[in-house]
């Protein structure tokens, strides 16, 4: 064999014989180097939440059928607070039963005052929206058409708080004498879902529907949110409702409280609990 073509069989040879190398290393390679799954990071726990938010507080849910669930705040779901505007939902319900509102349509006139933080509320409003901003005006004019002892009445009927009342009923939410814990908001507002209270199917349903607040992959969403200012800044707060609908999840009724160490803002207090609703299951994740 000439030198020139031992050098080309010796060059082919080689050149093969990387080849081969190469093409076992393509198949052992991707084995080797194999990555497992990534992990899903954990959801923060309900304390992480509520650090975030800057205030204490707790957290109750109810699920149809079911055991209430201290999600968080279990010191705090016993103590009692003032309602706030939380209670204007038996303050309509009782409106209707007793005919002192006529029906989720009638318009209500404005009382006149003045609020310069509020300046919705100066206008005549029907329940709907009466409901939706919360409005001082709208339900203190039917507090004051009810009449304290009626009201009084209807309020150890509807077994909700520590059952008493004021003597001015426009001002039965913030003066303190009547007091609910959260664990009393939640047995109160799951009775409502149910339709579990003495009052007319028909007034539950217009009352209900004063109250949602939106829908979430199917899951309708209902809620009340109270805020009651201390003079030195500090307070407490609600957001109250359920949650239906989808027929994958069962209804839950649910209480956030919030003990204010300063005023927080009402629509992160609505995220804030619709987060929790999501870590425990009640509303779909995101």
């Amino acid at each position: 064999m000439s030198p020139s073509l031992f050098r080309k069989v010796t060059l082919r040879t080689a050149t093969l014989a990387a080849l081969l190398c190469t093409g076992i290393a393509l198949v052992v390679a991707p084995a080797a180097q194999a990555k497992p799954p990534a992990k899903t990071a954990a959801a923060p726990s309900p304390a992480a939440r509520f650090a975030a938010y800057g205030h204490p507080g707790s957290f109750l849910l109810q699920r149809e059928g079911k055991a209430v669930q201290v999600v968080h705040g279990g010191d705090r779901a016993d103590v009692a607070l003032r309602p706030a505007s939380t209670f204007k939902v038996l303050v309509a319900l009782v409106a209707l039963q007793t005919g002192t509102l006529r029906d989720g349509d009638e318009v209500v006139p404005w009382n006149g005052k003045r609020y310069p933080d509020k300046p919705e509320w100066e206008r005549d409003m029907r329940l709907r929206e009466a409901m939706q901003t919360s409005s001082e005006s709208f339900f203190g004019v039917l507090a004051n058409r009810i009449g304290r002892e009626r009201l009084a009445t209807w309020v150890q009927r509807l077994q909700y708080g520590n059952g008493r009342i004021g003597e001015v009923p426009a001002q039965a939410w913030h003066d303190g004498v009547l007091t609910v814990t959260a664990r009393q908001q939640l047995d109160f507002i799951d009775r409502l879902r149910r339709g579990a209270l003495p009052v007319s199917p028909a007034h539950i349903a217009t009352v209900k529907a004063a109250m949602a607040d939106g829908e979430i992959d199917g899951r309708r969403i209902y809620g009340k949110t109270g805020t009651h200012p201390g003079r030195d800044g500090t307070g407490n707060a609600w957001w109250v409702g359920w949650v239906e609908g989808d027929g994958k999840a069962p209804p839950a009724s649910f209480v956030l409280g919030i003990d204010l160490t300063s005023m927080d803002d009402r629509a992160k207090r609505i995220a804030l609990g619709k987060q929790l609703l999501r870590d425990t299951g009640a509303l779909p994740a995101r």
